[in-house]
Parts: C-alpha cells; sequence; structure tokens
C-alpha cells in the first residue's frame, strides 16, 4: 500500500436492513489485479453505459448507486479471496424483476462507515479499500465480520475526477 494512503474518517453506525436490485458478478479478488481480467471495474461499466439503473423498478433514490459485497470465501488469502458483487439501487420493494437482474437484502447490520474522496475513480475507491489492512479491530469499531460490506455513490457519480463516496464495512457486534 502507498504509505501516503490514510484511512479516511470513519464513524459507526447501525443500519437497518435494505434491499439493492441490480446485476451480479462473482469476484475472484487475485484477478482485480490485472484490468483484462477483473469484473468490478468492467461491471460499473456495463452498468452505466447499459443504463441499468433506469430498468430498476421501485428505486427509492434514483441515480444513487450501491455496490454490495458479500457470500465472501478466503477473504483472508488474496489468491482465493472470492465474494459475489451486486451493482444496483435500494429498492421500495420486489416483483417484476427485469430480466438478469437480482435482489440482495442486506439485514440490519452494525457496520464502519468510512467517509471517501474526493478524487478520480478508481483511485480513491482502490485507496479507501487498501487503508483498511492498516485499521486495527479497535480502529474499525469491531473485528471485520466478512458477511456484506457495501459502497454508495452520489447521484452525480458521472464526476469521475473528483468523486466522494461512503464505504461501510461489516463489523461484529
Amino acid at each position: 500500500m502507498d504509505p501516503q494512503i490514510q484511512a479516511p474518517k470513519r464513524k459507526i453506525v447501525e443500519q437497518p436492513s435494505f434491499t439493492i436490485v441490480g446485476f451480479q458478478r462473482n469476484i475472484l479478488q487475485k484477478e482485480e489485479l490485472d484490468p483484462n481480467t477483473g469484473q468490478i471495474r468492467k461491471a460499473h461499466e456495463d452498468y452505466f453505459s447499459q443504463q441499468i439503473h433506469d430498468k430498476i423498478p421501485h428505486r427509492l433514490h434514483p441515480k444513487r448507486t450501491y455496490c454490495i459485497y458479500y457470500e465472501y470465501q478466503n477473504p483472508n488469502d488474496q489468491n482465493e479471496n472470492r465474494y459475489k458483487m451486486v451493482l444496483g439501487e435500494m429498492v421500495s420493494e420486489v416483483n417484476d424483476l427485469p430480466e438478469g437482474l437480482v435482489a440482495v437484502t442486506v439485514p440490519a447490520h452494525l457496520f464502519c462507515c468510512f467517509d471517501c474522496g474526493p478524487g478520480p475513480i478508481p483511485k480513491v475507491v482502490i485507496d479507501a479499500w487498501s487503508s483498511l489492512s492498516t485499521l486495527s479491530p479497535e480502529e474499525l469499531g469491531g473485528v471485520r465480520s466478512y458477511d456484506f460490506d457495501f459502497e454508495v455513490y452520489p447521484e452525480d457519480l458521472n464526476l469521475k475526477e473528483n468523486i466522494k463516496f461512503e464505504l461501510f464495512i461489516g463489523i461484529q457486534k
């Protein structure tokens, strides 16, 4: 990690349950190191170029984008760390999902919330995630749960050069 990367401002929050509708990708962390094999960046490009957000019914905050990470396998092994990602929006109800979209409900949970940015995408996101490795459980507000983590991007995400976002890391109670 770059020694100049500092952990963003953070606070502990009790987040109520919510549901996201979007499209899902299966991620193998070691593939994310190579732009040719990584799924996360491509998922973001596809989501916005195909205007997936406009296909999501019952959106609560139109164009506020959520990226949920869950079902972690081997989270402490960078070569074998696998998880699912859903990129989409928070909804008030789930019915009649368009083809190719899924719904994921995040249960009420305790999170460490980081205020990230401003900075250019993807650097600001990579720096935020990289800063986690420097934090002790005490600094994180608890032991990381590895069940649900998510990012929340503002409605004006197209401002790629100076983006701010929130990063929520699930912690054990």
